[in-house]
């Protein structure tokens, strides 16, 4: 198996091996507008005499390009949240990104949506995709989340994780966090364009001493901070799935969401016994909710989906696009994989 993907902030192409996985990431520009690793589109389209197997991931990206002139079957993984961008630079892309993707979406022998809110939001913009949609969730790795210990002597934590770009709505939780009572404190993990933005508004807002944007961080530090916090907000404005809330459950804490489609399917299906999904936006409302699961029991955790169901129905995607699968064993003696298929992603 081999995988393609990309990341900001390197410079160089990396090669790692994990058994018989070999993954190769290139550098991916940092931009908001969108997910731009020419290396990584050269890579994979030049890949399309190949008689392997590729799933690529990534309508919102530059990377659903390695889809033209493939001749072997190809798996396509969206994560589609409709014609909108993150950024107005985005959504002006995305005109004649559409454009080209009616035609690129025609090509895949088989589709995979993260959720069903997803997959009804891909067909009502392209109805031909329908018959080849397979519904599988984003995999959680709940086990090492479970392992990770919580960071010490931290005061009650509100948690938001994920990308700092404005339809995430970070800035409301911000102003609702106003009439939250010390000594709680908030914590942002992610990077985005809005980065400095809200820096500068929980400044204005005499929020300073207690609200950390921490950036990036890697599974490790992410997971202590899931281990940390009690209560999980997110009031982002469109969504696929909904992989950080379904994480932060894992890891205890209370979750509060917003009412759109990805997050109404996750509470029913994941999340039943420690969710609140807001349908008033207000941040009156939103800051009255905080302080109600601030004062609530931690959650007892959730059914997350498991990495290793996720793989096996994944597999089986691929058997249905018509190419020969092996499953060896690796160096652990039962990880999934298979030798005869390429696979490729975005890793931004």
């Amino acid at each position: 198996m081999v995988v393609l993907t990309a990341r900001r902030g390197i410079t160089r192409s990396t090669v790692e091996r994990h058994d018989d996985c070999w993954v190769v990431t290139y550098p991916a520009w940092s931009v908001s507008s969108m997910s731009i690793s020419p290396r990584l589109v050269l890579a994979a389209i030049r890949t399309r005499r190949s008689d392997r197997l590729m799933h690529v991931h990534g309508y919102h990206s530059t990377t659903a390009l390695a889809l033209l002139g493939r001749r072997a079957p190809t798996v396509f993984t969206p994560h589609y949240h409709g014609r909108h961008g993150h950024s107005w630079m985005a959504d002006l892309l995305h005109v004649p990104h559409y454009r080209l993707s009616r035609w690129l979406l025609r090509r895949p022998a088989a589709i995979i949506c993260v959720s069903e809110a997803e997959r009804r939001a891909l067909i009502a913009d392209f109805p031909d995709v329908a018959d080849r949609i397979s519904v599988i969730p984003n995999g959680i790795d709940a086990a090492a989340i479970r392992r990770a210990h919580p960071l010490p002597e931290q005061p009650p934590t509100i948690l938001c994780v994920g990308r700092l770009e404005p339809y995430k709505r970070i800035d409301a939780v911000l102003r609702a966090f106003c009439d939250v009572p010390a000594p709680a404190q908030l914590v942002i993990v992610g990077d985005g364009s809005q980065r400095d933005e809200l820096c500068r508004l929980a400044i204005a807002l005499g929020l300073a001493e207690r609200v950390h944007v921490v950036g990036g961080l890697d599974d490790a530090a992410l997971h202590r901070w899931l281990r940390t916090a009690r209560v999980f907000v997110s009031m982002s404005e469109r969504e696929a799935f909904g992989m950080a809330p379904v994480e932060a459950a894992c890891g205890g804490a209370r979750i509060i969401l917003s009412d759109i489609p990805a997050h109404r399917e996750i509470a029913d299906e994941f999340l039943r016994q420690c969710v609140t999904v807001m349908t008033d936006h207000s941040t009156a409302a939103l800051a009255a909710e905080i302080r109600r699961q601030l004062a609530a029991p931690r959650s007892k955790g959730c059914q997350a989906p498991d990495w290793r169901d996720i793989a096996t129905r994944t597999v089986g995607v691929y058997r249905t696009s018509g190419v020969e699968l092996v499953t060896p064993r690796g160096a652990n003696g039962h990880r999934l994989s298979a030798q005869s298929l390429l696979f490729e992603g975005l890793g931004t």
